[in-house]
């Protein structure tokens, strides 16, 4: 296993699994570095690293799906565009549980070294689920069809 997308999707499936006794084949245990943008600043050590997320997102939401949009692979890092749809269901940006189930994009670029997730930088589309939290009227989320990232860019040039 030495492709990007290869160790991240292990990294991932053992997160999903809580296969913890064998991430430190897919992880840089120690020397990770996440910066999670408007929720965490930077942070260095995986474990706290997963304490963020679980304080953060897997706290004031249940019953998360995560969906892959985009992946643009380079050969030390990749980058990732998901869509999120969760219930509200604790605390978040100070809003209290709504029970809204509300949908997010985030975009994830992940580096890789010796054969292991070194670090990512998460950006989660807080705007748009505080809009979603706040609004008057509770919408279902929805799903809008975009171009891919490679037809963007080739219209581009």
């Amino acid at each position: 296993m030495g492709i990007p997308l290869e160790i991240y999707s292990a990294f991932q499936q053992r997160l999903q699994t809580q296969d913890y006794a064998q991430l430190a084949d897919v992880v840089d245990l120690q020397g990770y570095t996440e910066n999670c943008l408007g929720l965490t600043g930077w942070t260095t050590g995986f474990e706290v690293a997963l304490q963020n997320f679980a304080r953060n997102i897997l706290a004031p939401f249940g019953d998360l799906q995560f969906t892959t949009e985009d992946v643009i692979e380079g050969s030390d890092a990749l980058t990732i565009r998901n869509r999120v749809e969760a219930t509200h269901n604790g605390t978040f940006l100070g809003i209290p549980a709504t029970g809204r189930r509300i949908a997010w994009d985030f975009i994830a670029m992940v580096h890789i070294k010796d054969g292991r997730v070194a670090g990512q930088w998460i950006q989660f589309d807080l705007w748009g689920i505080h809009q979603q939290l706040t609004s008057p009227e509770a919408e279902p989320p929805t799903t809008r069809t975009a171009e891919s990232a490679l037809a963007w860019a080739q219209s581009a040039r």
